[in-house]
This record gives structure tokens, C-alpha cells and sequence, in this order.
């Protein structure tokens, strides 16, 4: 009966590592920002270099990528590839759900160059 048990909860535990969950806008955004600095260039280094923050702290090149992040994620909602699926009403955010198969994602990051297989879980 533990023997049972045991192997239950290692399926679960793999179950939840393994299939897509829901997830934060906040956890998206963080992702991109790791795939973003892997790659062959980064977004935060121009802005210093060109010095145009202003006094403020406002940031207009950090402000337009922003926008234009959200609008690409507008645009994988309206093409059915994360779809939300709610919304906490504690965090008071909305939740997203992927519909890309693994098979997709790695052929959508082999075509980028992009090591997705290296962030995966594996058994």
C-alpha cells in the first residue's frame, strides 16, 4: 500500500512538472527576460550606453519594448497559443494556459537557435 502511495505522488509530482499549468502574466514576462539575455544581445545594455532615462526613472526605449511585448502577447491569445484561463482575484492578475505542444516549441526554438531542451524538464 505505500508502495502504491509512493509511485501516486511521484506521478503527480511529475504530472505537475511536466504538463503546461496556469501561469501569471509576471512569470511570462520573466521567461522572456531569461530568453532575452541568452541571446546574442540584451535589452538593458543599450539604454545605458545611449544614457535616455531620464530624471525621472522613466525609460522611454524600456517602456516601448514593454508595450510591444504586450501586444505580442495579445497577438498569442488572438493565434490560440496561450489562452487565459482566469484570474486570481487575491493576486488580482490574469492567468494564461500554453496550447503549444512541446514538439512545436522545440521546433519553433531550433529554427531561433534557441537551446529550449536545455531548459526543460526531463525525467
Amino acid at each position: 500500500h505505500l508502495r502504491n502511495r509512493w509511485r501516486r505522488r511521484k506521478w503527480e509530482q511529475e504530472a505537475v512538472m511536466k504538463e503546461p499549468g496556469n501561469f501569471p502574466l509576471e512569470r511570462l514576462l520573466a521567461i522572456f527576460q531569461c530568453i532575452a539575455s541568452v541571446g546574442d544581445f540584451s535589452f538593458g545594455e543599450e539604454e545605458d550606453e545611449e544614457g535616455e532615462e531620464e530624471a525621472t526613472g522613466y525609460d522611454k526605449e524600456s517602456n516601448n519594448m514593454m508595450s510591444d511585448i504586450l501586444l505580442q502577447v495579445a497577438s498569442l491569445c488572438d493565434a490560440n497559443f496561450i489562452i487565459k484561463s482566469g484570474s486570481c482575484p487575491l493576486e488580482g492578475s490574469i492567468r494564461y494556459r500554453s496550447m503549444v505542444s512541446e514538439d512545436m516549441s522545440l521546433k519553433v526554438a531550433r529554427s531561433l537557435s534557441f537551446p529550449l531542451s536545455k531548459y526543460l524538464y526531463r525525467r
